[in-house]
């Protein structure tokens, strides 16, 4: 009996633990912590601010910048440049996993924004770990690939 009056205090500890456990900011998020980085940041909108390739390019951000909105399940959507595409995020053996890509809508824009809409998609599905470190979303891949993204203010 004295065990079953203890339990909801130990829910209550517990749950004040978890909920204090989301306080802060996280930062150097890797492996399976990718998972949690991908449920804390859901249900957010988030716009590209720095872009560096995998042959260690500063790619020039075209206006319209990318954006991304990661929903709480792992889909992802956004504005590419000139199309919008989803698909999903999820962590798998401590690697972030793309799935089979995006889907992609097919409206033409000028080359220039095309080819950096290409070139986007194509780094972001190469990243393999995502971090947060206070307002920034950032994306790595084999280095020096990486991918960083502000909060949205909407």
């Amino acid at each position: 009996m004295r065990t079953l009056r203890l339990l909801p205090l130990a829910l209550v500890v517990l749950g004040g633990l978890f909920a204090l456990s989301g306080c802060g900011s996280v930062s150097a998020l890797t492996g399976q912590d990718s998972n949690r980085t991908l449920t804390m940041s859901g249900n957010t909108n988030w716009v590209l601010t720095s872009w560096t390739t995998s042959l260690d390019d500063k790619q020039e951000i075209l206006a319209p910048a990318p954006t991304l909105f990661i929903g709480y399940a792992g889909e992802i959507s956004g504005q590419s440049g000139v199309n919008r595409y989803n698909g999903t995020a999820r962590i798998a053996n401590t690697e972030l996993n793309w799935g089979a890509g995006f889907a992609l809508t097919r409206r033409a824009g000028p080359p220039e924004l095309m080819m950096s809409e290409n070139k986007y998609l194509n780094d972001l599905r190469s990243t393999r770990q995502v971090t947060v470190r206070g307002d920034k979303l950032i994306f790595t891949g084999d280095k020096p690939l990486r991918l960083e993204f502000a909060r949205a203010s909407n």
